[in-house]
C-alpha cells in the first residue's frame, strides 16, 4: 500500500530544518525555467551568505559520503522514485544532523563513523537544551529513532541579505521571469540524469572530488517549454488525454527449461555450487583490499582571530564538519580546550570530537620520543592520567563556583561533557572513579549535595566495582551519620532525608557493598535505623547483610561451653563488684538453652574454687527472677541434685542454704519435692538424714519448717519418721537455742523459765554454737530475731509513738548472731527496722554493717535503699545535734563511693568529714610558746590532760612544734606499750587531734616513725600497735602498706649475698623484727572478739577496713606478700627460725584463702609474683612451700608431694577452676622443674622441655575432646602462644583432604574423629588469636593454606569422586577452611606475602564459586556456600594492592571464569570496553612475535595474548582447574599449535573519531576494515 496521498489532496506541511544547504542536491540546467525553480528553493549556505553569489561548493556536501560509497541506481517509474524520496532524503540530512538518532540503515557503516555498542553512552541525546535540567535515567532504554515524515520536507526561500544602498544611482534594470514551483508538488531526485559533462567528471574524479549530487525533480510539474510531449497536440491526445507510458518488460517465458535438467541430474550439489559462485561473487564485487589512511586533523598554528572563528563555526551545528576537520587550531589543550568548549557551548558530538582529534595528536607526541613499546605505553597511561586529573579539576571548578553569572548553565554543560568523555572511554576510568569517591568521601556538608548529584550519574558503575562501592557506601553511611548528630539536624533535614533514601535503595540493589565487618559492627544501628518502618523487603535485606557480617566476624563453632564461659565470667565480676539492676535480664539472654544455663548457675554457686556467700545471695536472686521468665526452678535444682552428689560439705552447706532462700520466697516447692523423692525410693536409713548424709535426703532435714504450711509440715515430718529422725526433737532443739539467745541477749523470759537461773552464756560461745548448727535452726533463728526486733524497736506502735531505741551493744550482738547464722537477708530486715528509731552510734553502725555486707546487700536489692535512709538520718540528727552526727558522717563516707551513681553524694560527704574536722572544739588558733613545751615535758603524770588543755586552747602549731609535740607523744606511747590500754589509747586520741593541725605533715612524720620501727626488736608486736591507731584515725592501712615496699627504706643498706642470690633491701633489715610477717598477719587475720585495745564497733570497722585494702589494694598485698616470704627465707638463710609468723598453721590457711583471693582477681599476675619469688628463694623449702599452696588451691585433698602436670592441669581445667590451672600453667612454664632446680646444664633447656610437655599435653586434651583450657594459655609468654598457634595450625592443615594422599586414604569417608579434631583444633587456633594481648603482631596466614583450599578444589572438580565424598567436603571440609582463613582476615597487612598470599587465595575462591555454582542441584545445595565464599572474596580483595590485583586480573580474564560479573565485582575489574567485539585466531605462540612485530611498525591495534595462562600457574592455582584445557575457546585447526584461540583484539579508544580527517578515502577509519573483509555498497554505472 502506497503511502502517497492523492493528487488531489492537500499534502501536510514539510518540516522546516535551519541546516545548510549542503544538504541539498543540485540539478542539471535543463532550462531556464527549472533553474529559476531550483535556485528558488535551495537554501542559502554559510558560504552563500559570505559571498552573497548561489554558487554552492560540491566538496562540502555531506562530508563526502556519496562519493565514497555512490547510492545504487534505482530503476522503475518516476512514482517509484517519488517514493523513495524519503529514505534518501533522511540519508542526506544524516550526516548534518550527526546525532545517533538520525542514523539510518541505508547509510553505510563504518567503525569510525558510530560508537561500539560496548561504549555508547546510555545517556541518549545528550544535547544542550539549557531551559530544561538534564535528567538521567540510568535503567531507561535506548531511545528509538525519530519517524520518518511521509514527504519531503521543503526548505523555505531565505533572502539573501540586502546589499549596500546607493542612493546616487538606482538600479532600474528588468528581471527575468522566474517560475514558481506550487508547495503542493512532491519533489523526487533523478538519478544519473544530468548532462553528459557533469556524469563524466562524477564517474571518476582522480582527485577524489565528490560526483554533483542528484538532480531534483517535481512530480506532475513541467513548465512550458513548447519541447514537452504534453506541450504536442494530436488527435488522440485532444480526445482522451495525456498518459505516461508505463515501462514494463513482461516475462514472458519461464527458466525452469535452463535450470530443470542440471537440478534433476546432480540434486543439491548443483545448487550449492550456484548459490556458492553467486556468494563468491558477492563477497569478491566491492571488497576494500588498500590499505587504511586513516589519520587525525592536522593541527597548524593560526591567529586568534582565525581560532576564534574556526571555534564558533564548530560550535554552529550548520557549519559542515567535514570542512572543519582539514585543519584543526593550534594550542588548544587540557583546561584550555575545556574551557573553550564551555564558552562556545560546542555541541557534545563536536566537542568530544575536538577533544579526541587534540588529544590524539598530544599521545602521538608523547610515543614521538624514540622511546621502546613498553615505555611509550607507559607514557600514554601517565599522559592519560594526567588528562583525566585536569578534566575533574577542571569539572570541580565549575562546580562550585557558585558566583557566576551563568553557573546553572554551566553545571549541566560541564557534567554532561564528562559524562561523554567517560562512557566513550576518554579518560583513565580508574582514575576518575578514584577522584568521585575520595571527593565524596572527604565533602563537607556545603559540598556534599553537589557530589551527590555527580555521584549518581555514575552510580552503576561505582557499585558493580568492590574497590569503589564499598568506599561510596561506606561514605555515605558516614555522612548519614555525622548529619543525623548534628546539632543543626533540623536544617540538614532534606540532606538527611536524601541520604536515607540513598542508603535505603543500596540495601537492596546493592547489599554486597554493606559486607565489611569492621564497618558493619561501627556503623550497624545507624544504617538500622534508616529503614521504614514496615518494610519487610528492607528488613529482610538489612537481616541478611547482618547474618553475613557475622560470618566474617567470628569463627562457625558458637558452642555451649562458651555460653558458660561467658555466664560464669560474669558472675565472678559481681563478685568483685555490685550486680546492677539489668543483670538478672542479662545474664537470661547468654543463652537459649536455659537448662544449661541454670545447671551452669547452680555449679558456680556451690563451686569449691569461689570462697564466701555472696554467691548464694546472687543465685538466689537470679533464680527467683528467672523463674518470673518461665524457668521451672525446682525441677533444675532436684536434675542437678539428682546429676551431682556434692559429696564435700562445703558445697553442701551453700546448696542448703540456697534451697533455704528458694523456699522462703516461695520459689523452690516442697511438695514436689518430696514427690521427687518417694519417686526415687523415699528415706528408709537413718544415714540418709544425717548431717554427712545424701545431699537429696538431708536436704529435706535442712528444710526450715516454720514457713511452711501445715500440709507442708505434715508431709515433711511423715518423711523423716520413715528415717528414726525426731521432728519433736527438732522443734525442742530450737526451742532451746531461742531460749539462749534471749537470755544470751538480757531479753525479757518468762522468771520462772530454769534457764534464768544460770549463767548467760558469752556471745563468742553462742556464736560457735550456731555457726555449726543445722541450716533448719539457723533459719528459725534468723526468723525470730528479725520479728523481734522489729516488733521491739522498730517502727512506731499501734498508738503512733516511736519505741525505745536500741543499745549499741545490743545492736552488736544481734548482728554477730545473724552473722554467725549466715541469715543476711534477716540481718537486712533487721537493719531497716532499726533505721528509723535508732542513736547516731547505732546509725554507724548500720553504716558500718552495709559496708561490711556491700554485695550481698546489692545482690538483695536493699543497698541503696539502706544508704537513703541512712542518708536522710544523717541530714536530721545535722540539724538537731550538730557535730555529733560526726560518727555517722565517717561511716557514710567509706561507704558512698562503692554505691554507683552516688560519686557526686560521696563528694560532698567527703567535704562535710573535712569541714567537720576542722570545726572540732581541739583546733588551734594560737602559736604555743616554748614555755608550754617545756612544761609537756616536765610534766609526766598527766601528759594527755595537758595537751588537752593546750589543744583547747586554741593554738595554731607551726612545723616545729608539730614535730617536737609528735615526738614527745610518740615517746609517751613507747612507754606506754607495757602499761594498760587504756593509756595507749589516750596518746592514739592525742596523735589523731594533732594530726588535724597539718595532715600532710603528720603523714610524713608517721611514715618516718614507722620506717624506725620496722627496725625495732624491742617492741610489741604490730597488732598490738597499728589497729588502736588506725581506729582512732592517725594511720592509713595505705601508710602500712606503703611502708613494706623496698622504696620505702631512707638509707642504704650493705647487702649479705647469700648463695649467690641477692636479697631484697627491706628483707636484710626487717628480717629480725619480723616487719613484713607481721604485718601481713595483721592485714589478712581477723583480730580476736577479745581484743582489749579497742571497742567491739572499732574492732568490726577494722575488719571493714581489711577487707576494704584487698578489695582496693591487690597488687600492694601481692607484694608484701612476696616481701613476707623472701623475709620468711632469708631469716631460715640466716637460721633465725624462732617466732616465724608463717610457721603458724593458721597463718598458712589464712595466706592460702588471701592467695585464692588475689587469684580470681588476676591469676595472671599472682603465677609470676610466685615464679619470681620461688626463683628468689635459694631455700627448697620455700619453693615446696610454694608449690604446696598452688597445689592446695587446685586439689584441696593433695598431700605436700602431689606434683601437678601439664594433662592433669588441662584435664582439670573447666570455667570455676580456670583461675588455679591458669596460675599452675604460668607457675610450670616459668620456673624449673624439681630435678633441674639444681642442674644449671639443664636449667637452660627448661623452656623448650616445658614447652615440648605442654604441647603434647594439648595434643592430648584436643584429641579428648576437651577445650576448656584454651584460656589459660593466653597469658603466657608470646613467644609460647605463638609457638602453641603454629603447632595447631600445623595439625588442622594436616587433616584437610588432599588429592596428593593415596587412592586408599580419598576412596573412603574421613572418620568423623578426624572432623570433631580438626573443629577442636580450630577453636585453639580462635582461642589463642582472639586472647592475643592488644598491640601484639599476630603471625600471617602459612603459604600452606593456599595449597590445601587448592586441594579442596581439585577434589570438588575431580569426576572421580562420588557424592559421599563431595557432600563430605562441601557440609564439612570446605567451611572449616573457610572458617579457618576467616580468623585471619584480621591479620592482613599491607606486606608483599601477605597480599601474594590473599591474592593467590582470592583466584582459588573464584574457582571455588564456579565449581559450587556447576555442582548445584538437588545432591548438592551450594548456594549458600558459594556467598560465604564470595563474601570471604570481599574480604580478601579489600586494601589488595594494585600489583597483586592486576596480577588476579590477568590470570582470571583469560580463564572461563573471565565473564562472571562477581569477579570483576571482587577485582573491581571493569572489563574489556573497546574489543568485546572483536578476536583474533592465535595459532601457535610464535604468532604472538609477529603480532608484536606489528605492534611496533604501526598496526592499529594490540592483541592480548594469553599470559593470564602462566599467571595463573604462578599463584598457585592448577590450570586444568579452569578449563584451560577443554576448548572452552579454542578453534580446532591443522596449525603446529594444534588448533587455534580466539584472543580479544583491543582497539585504541582515540580512534574511534567520527570525521577523521577533511580527505576522504575508501579506507579511512580508524579500525582497519581489510581486518573484516569488508566490502564497500556496490556502485551502478550511471547511463
Amino acid at each position: 500500500m502506497s503511502s502517497r496521498p492523492p493528487l488531489g489532496v492537500q499534502q501536510r506541511p514539510p518540516q522546516q530544518h535551519s541546516l545548510a544547504g549542503s544538504s541539498l542536491s543540485q540539478r542539471p540546467v535543463a532550462h531556464q525555467r527549472a533553474l529559476s525553480q531550483q535556485q528558488q528553493f535551495l537554501p542559502p549556505s554559510p558560504i552563500r551568505k559570505e559571498t552573497g553569489s548561489l554558487e554552492f561548493t560540491p566538496p562540502d556536501y555531506n562530508d563526502g559520503a556519496n562519493m565514497r560509497f555512490p547510492s545504487q541506481r534505482r530503476g522503475g517509474s518516476r512514482l517509484k522514485l517519488e517514493l523513495s524520496h524519503d529514505s534518501l532524503e533522511s540519508i542526506t540530512h544524516t550526516g548534518i544532523i550527526e546525532s545517533p538518532n538520525a542514523i539510518d540503515s541505508s547509510k553505510p557503516f563504518t567503525p569510525s563513523r558510530i560508537m561500539l555498542p560496548t561504549d555508547s553512552s546510555d545517556l541518549g541525546d545528550m544535547s544542550p537544551h539549557f531551559s530544561h535540567p538534564p535528567t538521567i535515567d540510568l535503567d531507561a532504554p535506548l531511545p528509538m529513532p525519530q519517524r520518518r515524515l511521509r514527504f519531503a520536507p521543503s526548505t523555505p526561500r531565505r533572502e539573501p541579505p540586502p546589499g549596500p544602498t546607493n542612493t546616487g544611482r538606482k538600479d532600474i534594470a528588468p528581471k527575468p521571469y522566474q517560475v514558481e514551483v506550487p508547495s503542493a508538488a512532491p519533489r523526487y531526485y533523478t538519478q544519473g540524469k544530468g548532462n553528459s559533462q557533469q556524469r563524466r567528471a562524477g564517474a571518476g574524479d582522480a582527485t577524489g572530488s565528490l560526483p554533483p549530487p542528484p538532480s531534483i525533480g517535481y512530480a506532475d510539474f513541467y513548465p512550458w517549454t513548447g519541447k514537452h510531449v504534453e506541450d504536442q497536440f494530436s488527435e488522440n491526445v485532444i480526445r482522451q488525454g495525456h498518459f505516461d507510458k508505463a515501462s514494463f518488460n513482461p516475462d514472458t517465458s519461464s527458466g525452469k527449461q535452463n535450470l530443470f535438467p542440471g537440478v534433476k541430474s546432480k540434486g543439491l550439489q548443483t545448487l550449492s555450487a550456484i548459490f556458492t559462485a553467486a556468494l563468491g561473487a558477492r563477497r569478491n564485487n566491492g571488497q576494500i583490499t588498500s590499505n587504511s589512511t586513516f589519520r587525525y586533523p592536522p593541527r597548524v598554528t593560526v591567529t586568534d582571530t582565525k581560532r576564534e572563528l574556526w571555534l564558533k563555526d564548530l560550535a554552529n551545528p550548520a557549519s559542515p564538519l567535514r570542512r572543519l576537520a582539514r585543519t584543526i587550531p593550534h594550542g588548544l589543550r587540557g583546561q584550555a580546550l575545556l574551557d573553550q568548549c564551555l564558552n562556545k557551548r560546542i555541541p557534545f558530538e563536536r566537542a568530544v570530537w575536538l577533544i579526541q582529534c587534540v588529544n590524539a595528536n598530544e599521545v602521538r607526541t608523547c610515543k614521538r620520543k624514540g622511546l621502546s613499546l613498553a615505555m611509550s605505553l607507559g607514557a600514554e597511561a601517565r599522559w592519560v592520567k594526567e588528562w583525566t586529573v585536569s578534566v575533574h579539576k577542571f569539572v570541580e571548578t565549575v562546580l562550585f563556583s557558585f558566583d557566576d553569572k551563568d553557573w546553572k548553565a554551566k553545571v549541566q554543560y560541564v557534567v554532561l561533557l564528562a559524562t561523554h568523555l567517560y562512557e566513550q572511554n576518554l579518560l583513565d576510568r580508574e582514575h576518575y572513579m578514584e577522584w568521585l569517591v575520595s571527593s565524596f568521601e572527604n565533602s563537607n556538608q556545603n559540598r556534599l549535595p553537589m557530589w551527590m548529584l555527580v555521584t549518581e550519574i555514575y552510580w552503576k558503575d561505582l557499585l558493580r566495582l568492590r574497590k569503589y562501592g564499598r568506599r561510596l557506601v561506606i561514605a555515605l553511611v558516614s555522612h548519614h551519620q555525622l548529619v543525623f548528630n548534628h546539632p543543626d539536624r533540623d536544617i540538614l533535614q532534606p540532606l538527611l532525608s536524601k541520604l536515607t533514601t540513598l542508603l535505603n535503595t543500596l540495601i537492596l540493589r546493592s547489599p554486597e557493598n554493606f559486607v565489611s565487618p569492621s564497618v558493619w559492627s561501627k556503623y550497624r544501628d545507624t544504617i538500622k535505623s534508616c529503614l521504614p518502618i514496615g518494610d519487610t523487603a528492607r528488613y529482610e535485606a538489612f537481616a541478611a547483610i547482618s547474618s553475613r557480617n557475622e560470618q566474617l566476624m567470628a569463627s562457625g563453632n558458637r558452642s555451649q561451653p562458651a555460653a558458660r564461659h561467658i555466664l560464669v565470667q560474669w558472675l565472678d565480676r559481681n563478685l568483685q563488684a555490685p550486680m546492677s539492676d539489668e543483670g538478672p535480664a542479662n545474664s537470661w539472654n547468654v543463652s537459649k538453652d536455659k537448662s544449661a544455663l541454670s545447671r551452669a548457675l547452680l555449679e558456680w554457686c556451690t563451686s569449691l574454687y569461689r570462697p564466701g556467700r555472696t554467691k548464694v545471695y546472687i543465685t538466689s536472686q537470679l533464680l527467683q527472677h528467672w523463674s518470673t521468665l518461665g524457668l521451672d526452678v525446682t525441677t533444675e535444682i532436684l536434675d542437678f541434685i539428682d546429676a551431682d552428689p556434692c559429696v564435700e560439705k562445703e558445697r553442701k552447706d551453700h546448696l542448703y542454704h540456697l534451697v533455704c532462700e528458694l523456699v522462703r520466697s516461695g520459689t523452690f516447692s516442697v511438695p514436689r519435692y518430696i514427690q521427687w523423692l518417694s519417686a526415687r525410693g523415699g528415706i528408709t536409713s537413718p544415714e540418709d538424714v544425717l548431717p554427712d548424709g545424701p545431699v537429696f535426703t538431708r536436704l529435706l532435714a535442712e528444710i526450715p519448717p516454720f514457713g511452711l504450711s501445715s500440709e507442708q509440715r505434715n508431709l515433711r515430718s511423715g518423711m523423716l519418721r520413715r528415717a528414726s529422725f525426731s521432728v519433736d526433737d527438732e522443734a525442742r532443739d530450737a526451742e532451746m537455742a531461742l531460749k539462749l539467745v534471749k537470755h544470751s541477749l538480757g531479753l525479757p523470759m518468762d522468771p520462772t523459765d530454769p534457764i534464768t537461773q544460770r549463767k548467760p552464756r558469752s556471745i563468742n560461745k553462742l556464736s560457735h554454737q550456731i555457726q555449726t548448727a543445722s541450716r533448719t535452726l539457723k533459719a528459725e533463728l534468723g526468723r525470730w530475731l528479725r520479728d523481734s526486733v522489729a516488733t521491739t524497736y522498730g517502727g512506731k506502735d499501734k498508738t503512733g509513738s516511736t519505741g525505745p531505741g536500741i543499745s549499741l551493744a545490743l545492736f552488736g550482738n544481734i548482728r554477730r548472731l545473724l552473722e554467725a547464722a549466715e541469715d543476711l537477708s534477716m540481718l537486712a530486715d533487721v537493719l531497716k527496722s532499726l533505721i528509723a528509731n535508732a542513736c547516731v552510734e547505732v546509725l554507724a553502725a548500720i553504716a558500718n554493717t552495709v559496708n561490711r555486707h556491700f554485695f550481698i546487700f546489692s545482690a538483695l536489692g536493699v543497698c541503696k535503699g539502706l544508704f537513703n535512709d541512712l542518708s536522710k538520718r544523717l541530714r536530721a540528727i545535722y540539724l538537731e545535734q550538730g557535730p555529733a552526727a560526726r560518727p555517722l558522717l565517717v561511716s557514710l563516707v567509706s561507704l558512698a563511693p562503692r554505691l554507683p551513681g552516688m560519686e557526686e553524694l560521696a563528694t560532698q560527704l567527703k567535704k562535710d568529714l573535712a569541714l567537720s574536722s576542722r570545726q572540732n572544739p581541739v583546733d588551734a588558733c594560737s602559736p604555743v610558746s616554748d614555755n608550754m613545751l617545756a612544761r609537756l615535758q616536765d610534766d609526766s603524770n598527766d601528759l594527755h590532760e595537758e595537751i588537752e588543755k593546750l589543744l583547747a586552747a586554741g593554738t595554731i602549731v607551726d612545723k616545729k612544734t608539730m614535730e617536737n609535740l609528735f615526738q614527745t607523744i610518740i615517746q609517751r606511747l613507747h612507754q606506754s606499750w607495757g602499761e594498760l590500754g587504756d593509756k595507749q589509747r589516750i596518746y592514739g586520741v592525742l596523735l589523731a587531734r594533732l594530726r588535724v593541725f597539718d595532715t600532710p605533715l603528720f603523714d610524713v612524720l608517721m611514715a618516718k616513725w614507722i620506717a624506725y620501727l620496722r627496725t625495732l626488736t624491742n617492741r610489741p608486736s604490730i597488732d598490738r600497735i597499728f589497729p588502736l591507731l588506725v581506729s582512732n584515725g592517725c594511720l592509713t592501712m595505705p601508710a602500712i602498706l606503703a611502708s613494706t615496699s623496698d622504696s620505702s627504706t631512707p638509707t642504704p643498706v650493705t647487702r649479705v649475698p647469700t648463695g649467690g642470690v641477692m636479697w631484697p633491701q627491706i628483707v636484710q633489715i626487717t628480717y629480725r623484727t619480723r616487719y613484713m610477717q607481721e604485718t601481713l598477719k595483721l592485714l589478712m587475720n581477723p583480730l580476736p572478739a577479745d581484743y582489749d585495745l579497742i571497742t567491739q564497733e572499732e574492732l568490726y570497722r577494722f575488719t571493714n577496713l581489711q577487707e576494704q585494702v584487698l578489695r582496693e589494694n591487690p597488687k600492694d598485698m601481692l607484694g608484701l606478700i612476696g616481701s613476707a616470704m623472701a623475709e620468711y627465707s632469708f631469716a631460715r638463710s640466716q637460721n633465725d627460725t624462732i617466732g616465724l609468723p608463717l610457721d603458724d598453721p593458721i597463718i598458712q590457711e589464712r595466706l592460702s584463702t588471701l592467695i585464692k583471693l588475689l587469684v580470681l582477681k588476676d591469676a595472671a599476675g599472682v603465677g609470676r609474683a610466685l615464679a619470681t619469688w620461688a626463683a628468689r628463694s635459694p631455700d627448697g623449702y620455700v619453693g615446696s612451700w610454694i608449690d604446696n599452696i598452688i597445689t592446695t588451691l587446685l586439689l584441696p585433698d593433695a598431700d605436700r608431694q602431689t606434683h601437678v602436670t601439664f594433662d592433669q592441669i588441662l584435664e582439670l581445667t573447666n570455667e570455676f577452676t580456670w583461675p588455679f590451672c591458669h596460675l599452675q600453667l604460668v607457675l610450670q612454664t616459668s620456673t624449673p622443674s624439681s630435678d633441674q632446680s639444681n642442674n644449671p646444664q639443664s636449667a637452660t633447656d627448661r623452656q623448650p622441655s616445658s614447652l615440648d610437655l605442654l604441647t603434647s599435653a594439648m595434643d592430648k586434651a584436643i584429641d579428648k575432646k576437651n577445650m576448656t583450657w584454651v584460656g589459660i594459655v593466653l597469658s603466657l609468654n608470646v613467644d609460647v602462644i605463638q609457638q602453641l598457634k603454629g603447632r595447631a595450625q600445623s595439625r588442622f592443615l594436616g587433616l584437610i583432604p588432599s588429592p596428593r594422599e593415596s587412592l586408599l586414604v580419598n576412596t573412603v569417608p574421613v572418620p568423623e574423629q578426624s572432623l570433631q579434631i580438626a573443629e577442636n583444633l580450630l577453636s585453639v587456633i580462635e582461642a589463642l588469636m582472639r586472647g592475643s594481648p592488644p598491640g601484639a603482631r599476630q603471625p600471617q596466614l602459612p603459604p600452606e593454606v593456599v595449597v590445601r583450599l587448592s586441594d579442596l578444589w581439585e577434589l570438588l572438580a575431580n569426576p572421580e569422586f562420588d557424592l559421599v565424598q563431595k557432600q563430605q567436603i562441601i557440609t564439612k571440609w570446605l567451611p572449616l577452611m573457610l572458617n579457618f582463613i576467616t580468623l585471619h582476615t584480621q591479620t592482613f597487612d599491607a606486606s608483599k606475602a601477605s597480599s601474594d598470599i590473599r591474592a593467590r587465595l582470592l583466584v582459588i575462591c573464584a574457582g571455588l564459586m564456579q565449581e559450587l555454582d556447576a555442582l548445584h542441584g538437588p545432591e548438592y545445595h551450594t548456594r549458600g556456600l558459594s556467598s560465604r565464599v564470595f563474601d570471604l572474596g570481599c574480604v580478601l580483595s579489600d586494601n589488595l594492592p594494585e600489583e597483586q590485583r592486576a596480577q588476579c586480573v590477568r590470570a582470571l580474564k583469560e580463564s572461563a571464569a573471565g565473564g562472571d560479573g562477581r569477579l570483576r565485582y571482587l577485582l573491581s575489574w571493569q572489563g574489556n570496553h573497546e574489543g568485546v567485539w572483536f578476536s583474533l585466531k592465535e595459532r601457535d605462540p610464535r604468532g604472538k612475535v609477529q603480532q608484536q612485530q606489528q605492534q611496533q611498525q604501526g598496526g592499529q591495534g594490540t592483541v592480548n595474548t594469553n599470559a593470564g595462562l602462566g599467571l595463573a600457574g604462578s599463584l598457585g592455582v592448577p590450570l586444568g582447574l579452569w578449563g584451560m584445557n577443554a576448548g572452552n575457546n579454542v578453534v580446532p585447526g591443522n596449525g603446529v599449535g594444534g588448533g587455534e584461540r580466539l584472543a580479544p583484539f583491543t582497539t585504541r579508544k582515540w580512534d574511534y573519531v567520527h570525521v577523521p580527517t577533511g580527505t576522504v578515502g575508501e579506507n579511512d577509519t580508524g579500525l582497519d576494515l581489510s581486518f573484516f573483509e569488508a566490502r564497500g555498497p556496490k556502485v551502478w554505472p550511471a547511463r
